[in-house]
C-alpha cells in the first residue's frame, strides 16, 4: 500500500512548485478560482457538471475576454454549499452578458433555483444534446484566435485537456474528432467558416489519418498536427509548439516560463486549471499520472530549470490537486527538474 502524504507532514508547496489543493473536481476548481481570483471579480462564472468532456473542454474558451469567466463544477442535483460560498465570494459582474452564471449543458432545475436564490441570473448555454452545446460554444465570437481552431479527440484519455489552456489563453474554439473522423458538430462549424486554420493536439494513433483531406474538403486547412507517442509526450510537444502564424505557446529551453502540472485523471481538473493559462502566469498544461512523472515531461521541465546558476531565477510550476491526486514524489521530481 502506498504511503499517504498529508500537508501536516509534507509542505504543499516548495520554492519551485505551488500546489493548489483539492481532492476532486469540485474542490480543485474552487482552489483554482481562489488562486486566480483572490481579490478581483470575474465577469462570469461557468457552471458545469464534470461528466461531459466535450462540453466542459469546449467551454474553456469562455475564460477569455470578454467573458472572463471562472469555472466551477457541481455534481449534485443542487448546488453544494462549498460552490454556493465560492459563487458569493466571486460575485461575478455579468457585464455585457445575459447572466452572471453561464450554465453549460443540461443542469438540474433545482440548481437553477439555487442560483436564483443566491441572487445570480443564470444564462443557460445548452443545445438539444452535448454536441449542439459544443457547437453553440464554438460559434460565440471572442478572442484573438485569427481564424484558428483546435481539434482534439473526444476521448479524454487522449490528453486533449491541454488544449483547454490554449483556448482560455486565446479564445480559440475547440473542435472534436474520433478514430472514425470528424464529429458532425465539427463539420457544421467548418462549413460555416471556410479557411479556418486547424491545429490538431492528439497522439496520431488516436484520430483518423484522413483528417487532413476531410478538413480540406470542407474548405479549411490542417495547418499542423501536434502529436506524440502518448498524451504526456503530446502535452510537452504542444507546450513547445509555435507556428509561423504565431499560434502556440512556443516554450523554449532556458525560458524559465511557468507551467502547470495536472493529473491525467480525473480530466475535469485539467479543464479547470485552464484558468492559469489565461490570467496571471499564462502557463501551458502538462499531464502526469498520480505516482509517475513521464520522462518527456521531466526532461522538458529540466530544460526550464535554473541550469545550476545560483544567480538565475528558478523555473516554476503549479501542481493542481492534493497528494492523493498528484503524489509527493512526483512533486519532488518536478522540483528537482526545475532547480538542479
Amino acid at each position: 500500500m502506498s504511503e499517504r502524504y498529508h500537508p501536516a507532514l509534507y509542505q504543499a508547496s516548495t520554492t519551485a512548485t505551488t500546489r493548489i489543493l483539492g481532492w476532486d473536481p469540485v474542490s480543485c476548481a474552487i482552489g483554482i478560482t481562489q488562486t486566480v481570483y483572490p481579490a478581483a471579480r470575474p465577469n462570469a462564472v461557468l457552471l458545469a457538471r464534470p461528466d461531459y468532456y466535450p462540453e466542459v473542454l469546449a467551454a474553456t474558451r469562455l475564460m477569455h475576454h470578454p467573458f472572463d469567466a471562472a469555472l466551477l463544477f457541481t455534481e449534485d442535483d443542487r448546488l453544494e454549499d462549498s460552490v454556493s460560498r465560492e459563487l458569493i465570494r466571486l460575485s461575478p459582474r455579468g457585464q455585457g452578458l445575459p447572466g452572471h452564471v453561464i450554465v453549460i449543458g443540461a443542469m438540474h432545475a433545482r440548481t437553477l433555483h439555487d442560483l436564483a436564490d443566491l441572487g445570480f441570473t443564470p444564462w443557460p448555454l445548452s443545445g438539444q444534446d452535448l454536441w449542439e452545446t459544443v457547437e453553440q460554444i464554438a460559434d460565440l465570437e471572442l478572442g484573438e484566435h485569427h481564424g484558428h481552431a483546435l481539434l482534439v479527440s473526444a476521448d479524454p484519455s487522449a490528453g486533449g485537456t491541454v488544449a483547454g489552456g490554449y483556448a482560455a489563453h486565446t479564445g480559440a474554439p475547440i473542435l472534436f474528432a474520433s478514430e472514425q473522423g470528424l464529429y458532425p458538430s465539427t463539420v457544421r462549424f467548418l462549413k460555416k467558416r471556410p479557411r479556418t486554420r486547424v491545429f490538431v493536439a492528439s497522439p496520431e494513433a488516436r484520430l483518423s489519418a484522413k483528417l487532413s483531406s476531410d478538413i480540406r474538403d470542407l474548405g479549411s486547412k490542417l495547418e499542423a498536427w501536434v502529436g506524440g507517442a502518448d498524451p504526456y509526450d503530446m502535452a510537452v510537444k504542444f507546450a513547445k509548439f509555435r507556428h509561423k502564424s504565431r499560434f502556440g505557446w512556443g516554450r523554449r529551453e532556458g525560458s524559465k516560463a511557468p507551467v502547470t502540472l495536472v493529473p491525467m485523471e480525473p480530466w475535469p481538473i485539467g479543464a479547470a486549471a485552464s484558468a492559469l493559462s489565461y490570467r496571471g502566469k499564462f502557463t501551458p498544461l502538462l499531464l502526469t499520472k498520480r505516482d509517475a512523472l513521464a520522462d518527456p515531461v521531466e526532461d522538458f521541465l529540466r530544460t526550464l530549470g535554473s541550469r545550476g546558476d545560483a544567480e538565475s531565477p528558478q523555473g516554476h510550476g503549479f501542481i493542481v490537486g492534493g497528494f492523493e491526486l498528484v503524489s509527493y514524489p512526483v512533486q519532488m521530481r518536478m522540483h528537482r527538474a526545475l532547480t538542479e
